[in-house]
Formats: C-alpha cells, structure tokens, sequence
C-alpha cells in the first residue's frame, strides 16, 4: 500500500486560496460570454462543499462548514403552481436588434438591503427550481448533475431526467418571441450555477461584491 503523507493545515490553506482563484477565473470567463465555464465553476464548488462517506470536502477540511452562506434565492413557494427559478433573472434587450432573452445570475443586482445569511446544510439543500412537473432541484443537485455527470469532472451515458429537461428541454416551459418565431428559452442551469459560486465568493470572502455592471 502506497505511504500517505497527510496535508498540514499550511497546505489545506493554500488549497482553499487556489480553489477560490479557480472559481474567479472561471467565473470571469463565464461573464466574458463562455457559459461552459460553469462545468468547471461546479467541479470547484464540489471540492469544496461535497461530503461523502468517504470524502471529505475541502471546507470540512479546514472545519469552514459552520460559516454562514448567503442566500440570494428567491423562496420556493409550494403553493405557486407556476414554474420556479430562483437563482437566475430573465435578460431582455429592446431596440432594433434585440438579442433573445435569456437567464443570467444576477449577482448583486438588484441589491437588497439585506441578503439572508444561513447554515450550510439549509443553503446546500434548498430547492431553487420546481419544473413544470413540480419537480425539485437544490443547489447540491445542480452543482453534483454539472461535476459528476454533465462534462465538470465527468461524462456520463445519461444525466438524472430532472437535470437533462431542466438545461436541454425547457422543462421551466418559458417561451420567447424572436426574429417572428416563437422559441423556447434556453438553459438555465449555467446561470444557477454562476450565481451560486457568487453566493460562495461573497460567504469565503469579507467584504466581497460583484454586480453585473463591474
């Protein structure tokens, strides 16, 4: 059996600043217009928020998961019989060459006067997305359908049936109107996705703020 040197708290640290620099570059990449850039963005966010049985997440690690995590999501309402996204805002231009509209992570925009800090397991676990079959996703099922089955760390033959509809058959049921067609809105789950690593940025870092406007 191979000899296992164990990481100092010195290491894990440094393991902590470049997941962090991760998600920023990553991040940055994204809002230059390359939204594939999430796969990597959950791969990061696996590392260091996914526990197992038989692993440990970075942040357990470093006994980080106590920390309080911002909660930027709208409520899931279960009395709303309409389709929820709570991460993610619809982007509609106008003018003579209106793009279609699309979902984006809003970021800090608009800002609230105050953004809810709670424990990580409630974070972790609250559903952000109810489709038109009312079914449910959770920020961990995002993050764990992106990095272990949709090309973050891993290709899987087949995704789980409420994360395939949800990014590739618009099982939130919006519709656009564009160059006189009538198409369905696209996928959703890379603005979740970039939003919920923002979330993480602004709970790791005191002080931290990015609104889509810088």
């Amino acid at each position: 059996m191979t000899d296992r040197v164990p990481q100092t708290q010195q290491d894990l640290q440094r393991q902590l600043q470049e997941q962090i620099q991760f998600i920023k570059s990553s991040a940055l990449a994204f809002d230059s217009g390359f939204d594939a850039e999430a796969k990597r963005l959950a791969v990061s966010l696996r590392v260091l928020l996914h526990d197992t049985s038989s692993s440990r997440s970075l942040l357990s690690l470093l006994n980080l998961k106590n920390i309080k995590f911002y909660d930027t999501a709208v409520d899931y309402d279960p009395r709303n019989l309409a389709t929820t996204w709570g991460l993610v805002i619809i982007k509609m231009t106008v003018g003579p060459a209106p793009q279609k509209p699309k979902y984006i992570a809003p970021l800090d925009n608009p800002s609230k006067a105050s953004i809810p800090l709670v424990d990580f397991e409630i974070w972790w676990n609250k559903i952000v997305f109810a489709d038109n079959q009312r079914r449910k996703l959770k920020r961990k099922d995002l993050i764990l359908s992106a990095a272990n089955q949709d090309g973050g760390a891993h290709v899987d033959p087949a995704l789980d049936r409420p994360y395939a509809d949800l990014s590739r058959s618009n099982s939130l049921g919006w519709l656009t109107f564009a160059a006189g067609d009538i198409q369905p809105m696209d996928d959703p789950t890379r603005a979740a996705i970039r939003q919920i690593a923002h979330e993480v940025l602004k709970s790791l870092i005191p002080g931290y703020t990015k609104t889509l406007e810088n």
